[in-house]
């Protein structure tokens, strides 16, 4: 395609011409060739060669601008020979890393039709008076035609000192750019920012940012020019405490996001409005276990886990705000057992009184519950144990009387053959009431002594396997190499072994195996009794040693209960676990004593 010069015209009357960004090289382009846009060459011509020296920074300024994606404002360009008509740039377009394409048109090949000139009382604007930048309205030949009271309020000149002259708030170093912006307004450009300064009635120099416009009246002519000073000094302060409210603000939100992001406390922000949570803190992933995301899209997805006798209670919190904001819950989740949990609800009013939004604050409480439940029930096993003592001896007195007369007369000889039997029951009776007397306050002659648990364990296996084999079951019987010191009484310790091992057999109906194994760690000796039977509810683990509570069908909860009173006397514990279907682990914790030695 031929050299062509900038500003001319196309069939269309639009010029379009691709420029290279950096040297200013272009080539024109007609109307229907825009789909094969050819790049410019260093033998094409030069914007250079074609615009007015003047007008060049800015021609490259907005070319930058268009190419880095600057929201683009239309210009007009000065041809080298400033009496011939400029061109009116109304687009430009990035192509690729270096090149743009230019669309515009001549904007003026006559003079500029002017508005007739109208007296200042005939222009008025509540918004230009009211508004808070400096205003100045120019007539077309640059007569100050109006200001407003912010101009007086910030240069110190009023309407009688300007109006009808030219204004003297310009340096005579940049009378010239004042005149070619003034100018450029009068070509067709419809928005001008200048970056300059401006000078106060007392002389003060002042830097400012100038955005200027032309204005036309209702039949589209020239009337004038305004333009809008904001002091560069008062901006920049404006600036300085915009900033240091917003650098305050952000320090205290982010204060704020640190100390929920990082505590294990887990709030959760309601918007009734929107019927969706707003924040969750990343604490209540773990405190429900499920994913955030899950309850921004379905607000009651953290109820998964809850248990469902308390679903209904929570739901009842989140949309009755006003009922009581403070509940405690149970969480259970598959293969990590029970949790319970504290929700405190704090509700947000408007103006209006409604309640907009919920805040929940929310904390694991397992411990403290179970501490409360172990509590409870180490008072029941006190009740229980003094209830015991009181029956075993009211029962002790007369049987013993009993006893003794049936002794009398077998040595006479007078009770006959029913004498061995009723002495075998007697007999039996007594040690019943041995035990009940176990479940009060040890007697002064039970002593602890150091014993060997291997040695315990391995009395007492051979026992329970002829058990086990009655009940179609093996017992298995493992123990680390060495002794395994502890201070207890053996016979109350075998009692607890043979109570969890029964209860396993009993846990087994279809038969299984038992595995009793033993170890010494740095809490002291343990033995695990651990079988393959039908499992344990997790709600009812936490029963489990409560009197009276047991889960065979017409059992009494004796047993463990007898079991929990002597390990509670031996400073050790009973801990369980358990899983439906696949069977029951029973540890038992003896307390560590460094000065233990086997006699």
């Amino acid at each position: 395609m031929e050299k062509t010069e900038l500003f001319q015209s196309n069939n269309t009357g639009y010029l379009y011409a691709v420029l290279h960004i950096e040297s200013g090289y272009y080539c024109m382009i007609a109307n229907g060739e825009k789909e094969s846009i050819r790049l410019p060459s260093p033998l094409d011509p030069s914007v250079h060669d074609m615009a007015h020296f003047r007008d060049l920074p800015l021609l490259f300024e907005r070319i930058r601008e268009a190419h880095a994606g600057v929201e683009f404002v239309p210009f007009s360009v000065r041809r080298k020979d400033d009496s011939q008509s400029p061109m009116y740039v109304e687009r430009l377009k990035r192509i690729d890393d270096h090149h743009v394409l230019l669309q515009a048109i001549l904007i003026r090949k006559a003079p500029v039709k002017l508005a007739p000139a109208s007296p200042q009382s005939a222009w008025s604007s509540p918004f230009f008076e009211h508004m808070e930048e400096a205003g100045v309205l120019l007539c077309t030949n640059g007569e100050v035609m109006k200001i407003n009271s912010a101009f007086t309020k910030e240069y110190g000149w009023t309407e009688e000192d300007l109006v009808g002259g030219i204004l003297p708030y310009v340096p005579d170093d940049l009378r010239e750019e004042f005149e070619l912006t003034r100018a450029r307004l009068l070509a067709g450009e419809k928005k001008i920012n200048l970056d300059t300064v401006r000078l106060k009635k007392d002389g003060t120099r002042v830097p400012v940012s100038i955005r200027a416009y032309p204005v036309f009246d209702s039949d589209g002519r020239l009337a004038g020019t305004t333009a809008m000073l904001i002091s560069k000094e008062s901006a920049a302060a404006t600036q300085s405490l915009i900033q240091l409210q917003e650098r305050i603000i952000k320090d205290r939100d982010q204060l704020i996001v640190d100390i929920m992001e990082n505590t294990d406390l887990g709030v959760g922000q309601y918007d009734y409005i929107r019927n969706r949570f707003i924040y969750l803190s990343p604490a209540i992933r773990g405190l429900f276990e499920v994913e955030l995301n899950e309850i921004y899209v379905n607000a009651f997805a953290f109820q998964k886990y809850v248990h469902p006798d308390d679903r209904e209670k929570m739901a009842d919190v989140l949309c009755n705000p006003d009922s009581n904001g403070e509940m405690d819950f149970r969480v259970i989740v598959p293969g990590k057992g029970l949790k319970w949990l504290r929700t405190k609800s704090v509700p947000i009013y408007d103006d209006e009184g409604r309640i907009v939004r919920l805040i929940g604050f929310t904390q694991d409480i397992t411990r403290q519950k179970f501490s409360e439940e172990i509590s409870l029930k180490w008072e029941k096993l006190g009740m229980v144990g003094h209830l015991a003592a009181g029956i075993a001896h009211e029962v002790r007195n007369p049987l013993t009387a009993v006893k003794g007369f049936m002794q009398l007369l077998d040595e006479t000889g007078s009770a006959g053959d029913y004498a061995e039997i009723i002495m075998d029951q007697l007999e039996r009776i007594e040690l019943i009431v041995n035990e009940l007397l176990m479940l009060a306050e040890p007697h002064e002659e039970d002593e602890m002594r150091p014993a060997d648990l291997e040695k315990v364990l391995s009395e007492v296996v051979p026992l329970l396997k002829a058990e086990a084999r009655m009940h179609n079951s093996t017992i298995r019987f493992k123990i680390q190499g060495g002794p395994l010191p502890a201070v207890c009484k053996t016979d109350e310790i075998k009692h607890v072994i043979i109570n969890l091992v029964k209860n396993s057999l009993e846990a087994m109906p279809d038969g299984g195996t038992i595995n009793i194994s033993a170890w010494t760690n740095d809490g002291g000796p343990v033995i695990e009794v651990r079988d393959e039977g039908i499992g344990i509810p997790e709600e009812r683990l936490t029963r489990l040693g409560e009197p009276f509570y047991s889960n065979k069908e017409k059992g009494t909860g004796m047993g463990l209960m007898k079991s929990f009173k002597i390990m509670e006397r031996h400073g050790g514990t009973i801990e369980f676990e358990s899983e439906i279907g696949k069977g029951t682990t029973a540890r038992i914790r003896f307390p560590i004593d460094s000065e233990t030695t086997i006699s």
